[in-house]
């Protein structure tokens, strides 16, 4: 989940299909709850892909030819400081009524934040604390345990670029003791792939899979550039994707685009259709090195 499968900035409960202020605490948390009730029991039409079975879970892939197994943990970050739950508890958007302006550093116990309501406010706190104290938890102990060759997180924030210094070094010192070769989030809608050399491990940024916007991959935030260095950012100009391969000893990363025989039209019956073009590709060795550069598209 992210912070707009939550209500985003605006209100969390609805009333006759519509968002709604919520009339009480008791009412938002309930609000939260049927938000994920409804992202987890959705069916995906195509062959039913689609997964969220809590707020912690593991997925876990093995090749048993070759005896390589991935785990996937997919954990809930929407407790990150930077457009997290601040935003998502305030409720601005609904409360000021398409005001903009009037959300810019809105905080607890302003007329825009939960309507001035500071109970409300902090039982949405609370939830989204509880859920990411417990996500680290589980992280920790299920990581730290596992015998799979490849540990990747999959989430919708970073732990530097949307948490603070503090939180920050606590995520840090987690993704040490566990090793992590893969943190995959998006929220920023761009394309990038950093490295930390403290923690071994690799992250990623893929939020340009469509949208409402296009934008450049997020910076490094000052306190965090002694943890991580940049690999690789994208410009924002267009859409893309990422793929991973996993072997025995490396994890071969892509960023996808459209190559130069796609032309595009306003009507998709006049678009030319192209294929695929590689942006990025890099190795990702299995003992958390900073890896190297590869030129092919292909998985071989």
């Amino acid at each position: 989940m992210g912070n707009h499968d939550y209500g985003g900035s605006d209100f969390i409960c609805y009333n006759d299909g519509e968002t709604a202020e919520c009339k009480d605490s008791s009412a938002l948390l309930q609000a939260l709850d049927q938000k994920f009730k409804w992202q987890s029991e959705y069916t995906s039409s195509n062959s039913d892909r689609w997964s969220l079975k809590d707020h912690f879970y593991v997925t876990t892939l093995e090749d048993k030819d070759s005896g390589v197994t991935i785990e996937i943990y997919n954990i809930d970050t929407n407790d990150a400081s930077a457009h997290g739950m601040i935003e998502t508890c305030c409720q601005c958007y609904g409360y000021a009524e398409g005001d903009d302006d009037s959300c810019d550093n809105v905080a607890r116990g302003d007329k825009f934040c939960c309507g001035g309501d500071t109970d409300m406010y902090d039982a949405c706190i609370d939830a989204f604390d509880a859920w990411g104290e417990q996500t680290r938890s589980n992280l920790t102990e299920k990581a730290s345990a596992s015998k799979a060759t490849w540990k990747i997180i999959n989430t919708h924030y970073s732990p530097y670029e949307h948490y603070t210094q503090e939180l920050m070094e606590t995520w840090f010192k987690i993704l040490k003791k566990a090793g992590i070769h893969l943190w995959m989030h998006g929220h920023t809608h761009g394309e990038k792939h950093d490295y930390s050399s403290t923690t071994k491990t690799h992250f990623v940024e893929n939020g340009a899979g469509g949208g409402i916007q296009k934008s450049s991959a997020g910076g490094i935030p000052t306190y965090a550039t002694d943890y991580v260095e940049n690999v690789w950012s994208y410009t924002g100009d267009e859409y893309g994707f990422f793929s991973v391969t996993a072997g025995e000893e490396w994890l071969k990363l892509q960023y996808h685009t459209a190559d130069d025989k796609w032309v595009y039209a306003d009507e998709w019956s006049s678009v030319t259709k192209g294929g695929v073009a590689t942006k990025h590709c890099w190795y990702i060795p299995v003992d958390g090195g900073a890896g190297q550069t590869c030129d092919s598209s292909t998985s071989s």
